[in-house]
């Protein structure tokens, strides 16, 4: 009972206190929140939040993102695409690693290789088999040659995980000390000589969870907190956080059911199909009250540029109440044949917000005969919430989460045009191919869509260089920064 009480009291006792005005844009704090909070580890696959901001602050890549989520130059200053799509060619800026050893071309592409053989045993591998090999050039220029055009190369190479280590060792655009439990974070800058300085701004990095987080700030302890879910958008109720502080990103991705255990009832198409119609989604989002969250009933989100118009799935077609009849006689009859369902285990993060979720979520299969019960990510379960932000914005990024690599119910059909379109030259018939594996990967209701990724800050009033993006990244380096 303390574990559970301790948190609520301090956010209790935050809340009394009140909140401290102004930000020193010199020392900016920030807290990620983390559940289970690890150590700092920018080295881990795959990365805690906290050590991604970490990494992508002291270890650049060879491009990064800007503070509005755009690609933008890192260790390359400029590069160019061949016209036929297979070489992205990268010139080097005059860098070194933060120990002080020059970077030079041949360092980029031996790294870059080792860490792109390292990622491709993850949920990027599809992605980055299609790279062919890194060659460093000249002593400032690396290639990276292809198998196929790969448009949405700049994306994943700007991602924290791209960023290089040499010796334990990156080429910043920050330097970090360890500060206690916290890592204090120096930006990179040049004296009046062009030699490589550290600058007197400082931003300090801590990670805790939620309940804890927001304490610290609505006690005045920290700045900026990162990291924010749906399971913990209620405590920002709780400590009073006002909503001009609250920054949404709406960002792309699955938010889902994924179908776990295939037997005995999931097992059938059908039956996956009533669990999707019985889904009240308009009524589920409602009852956390942002506007920012959005319901879905496709894969791949339709409003993405590159994505071919597909027929949506046949289940959402009715309206809610026609879903629902048709739901529940599709149970009805399953179970006169079969007997009756066993509580389906659903496997949800800790929190608050996982609290109402299961709530509507359980009233709304009630109603077509369906009981479930709720479990921790540890357990045996049947569905699984899947809560992941997109890596890429091509169409292929989502099919690849839901391949038969990753998921125990998938479509090999699916999986065969998608590597097919990987591997094509021409954008026109890669478009069309995706379509027809997104069609196919529907048909499976394997997984089951609900909304968007919901992603959430509080900032300060007055911090500078942090913006609302469609990546939902606010990388340090540009915090207490005027962009203009």
């Amino acid at each position: 009972m303390t574990r559970l009480l301790s948190p609520m009291l301090l956010l209790l006792s935050a809340t009394l206190a009140g909140c401290a005005e102004g930000v020193d844009n010199e020392r900016v704090r920030v807290d990620v929140i983390e559940e289970s909070p690890r150590p700092f580890n920018v080295s881990a696959t795959p990365l805690p939040l906290a050590s991604a901001y970490l990494r992508a602050a002291t270890a650049q890549g060879l491009v990064t993102f800007d503070e509005k989520g755009r690609v933008a130059p890192g260790l390359a200053n400029r590069w160019i695409i061949t016209e036929d799509g297979m070489s992205y060619i990268f010139r080097l800026n005059k860098a070194r690693w933060n120990d002080g050893r020059e970077i030079g071309s041949q360092d980029v592409a031996r790294l870059l290789t080792a860490r792109i053989k390292e990622l491709g045993k993850g949920r990027l591998g599809p992605e980055l088999g299609v790279i062919d090999r890194v060659v460093a050039m000249t002593g400032k220029v690396v290639e990276i040659r292809l198998k196929a055009p790969m448009p949405y190369l700049l994306e994943l190479l700007a991602l924290p995980e791209f960023g290089l280590l040499s010796k334990g060792a990156g080429s910043g655009p920050m330097q970090a000390r360890k500060f206690g439990q916290a890592m204090q974070l120096r930006r990179n800058e040049t004296d009046a000589e062009g030699a490589q300085i550290l600058g007197n701004a400082i931003v300090t990095l801590r990670r805790g969870d939620a309940s804890l987080v927001l304490a610290r700030y609505a006690l005045g302890m920290s700045d900026l907190v990162e990291g924010g879910r749906f399971e913990s958008f209620p405590l920002l109720e709780a400590a009073k956080i006002r909503p001009g502080e609250i920054q949404f990103d709406a960002v792309p991705g699955l938010f889902g059911l994924q179908v776990i255990e295939d037997g005995p009832f999931l097992s059938d198409t059908a039956n996956r199909a009533a669990i999707a119609m019985a889904i009240d989604r308009p009524k589920l989002l409602t009852a956390f009250d942002i506007v920012a969250w959005r319901e879905t009933v496709t894969l791949v989100p339709e409003s993405l540029p590159n994505r071919t118009d597909i027929a949506r799935p046949s289940w959402a077609a009715p309206a809610m109440d026609e879903r629902r009849s048709m739901a529940a006689r599709t149970v009805a009859n399953w179970k006169s044949s079969n007997g009756a369902i066993r509580p389906l285990r659903v496997a949800l993060p800790r929190g608050y917000g996982s609290r109402i979720f299961f709530a509507r979520l359980r009233a709304d299969l009630a109603t077509i005969g369906i009981d479930i019960e709720r479990v921790t990510m540890d357990r045996p379960h049947d569905l699984l919430l899947v809560d992941r932000t997109a890596e890429q914005s091509s169409p292929a990024w989502y099919l690849d989460q839901l391949s038969c690599k990753f998921a125990t119910i998938c479509s090999t059909r699916a999986d065969e045009i998608v590597a097919e379109a990987r591997l094509t030259n021409d954008m026109a018939m890669r478009a069309i191919l995706l379509g027809q594996a997104e069609a196919e990967l529907q048909a499976t209701v394997a997984f089951i869509p609900i909304a968007n990724p919901l992603r959430w800050s509080v900032v300060r009033p007055g911090l500078l260089g942090h913006f609302a993006n469609g990546r939902g990244w606010h990388l340090l380096q540009y915090l207490g920064r005027d962009p203009t």
